[in-house]
């Protein structure tokens, strides 16, 4: 496990803060990238909110990752 450090809604609707979790291993089928930073968009804010239900958290909100 390796240990990864994100931002992250504990509760719905809560403001987002520094948070710490534990990411497995890359498998034999994975790939492994460094990620620097990413976006959040519309759709990430709506998952923290809880506004279409279903979300678990704590969540760390954010899948726009840039490409150069």
């Amino acid at each position: 496990m390796s240990k990864t450090k994100g931002y992250a809604a504990n509760t719905a609707k809560a403001p987002l803060a520094p948070y710490s979790f534990d990411r497995r291993e890359p498998r034999e089928h994975d790939v492994a990238i460094d990620i620097k930073f990413c976006g959040i968009c519309h759709s990430d804010i709506h998952q923290a909110r809880d506004e279409w239900g279903g979300s678990i958290f704590p969540m760390v909100p954010g899948h726009e990752l840039p490409v150069s």
